[in-house]
């Protein structure tokens, strides 16, 4: 197997894993809170991102390295605006993203 498909496969690793987390984190309920409107609107923004990221991984994953690495790179920042700061999700989609962009650089190679 070549770097460059080990490359390929690292970034869309960090891209899933970080969705994942974010999904999780989504799906997480305390015993006392009350499931009402209001309080699956704020999950909705989390979970539409955590699948974004998923499928901006797997976008890179089939080829469109350069194009689905700008896109990871997108939906990481969006992430950390939307928890507020740059947590461990966030930083693993980001540098999946960045990863994948290295990544499509270097198959332009010779």
């Amino acid at each position: 197997m070549s770097e460059k498909r080990i490359l390929d496969i690292l970034s869309f690793l960090l891209a899933l894993i970080g969705g994942i987390l974010v999904l999780a984190g989504v799906l997480i309920v305390s015993g006392s809170t009350k499931i009402d409107l209001a309080y699956l609107g704020k999950r909705a923004v989390p979970l539409i991102l955590g699948i974004a990221a998923i499928l901006c991984g797997a976008y890179m994953f089939k080829g469109h390295i350069s194009t689905g690495g700008l896109l990871t790179i997108v939906v990481g920042v969006l992430i950390a605006v939307d928890q507020g700061s740059v947590g461990l999700e966030g930083a693993l989609v980001i540098l999946g993203g960045v990863l994948g962009i290295i990544t499509a650089e270097a198959r332009s190679l010779p």
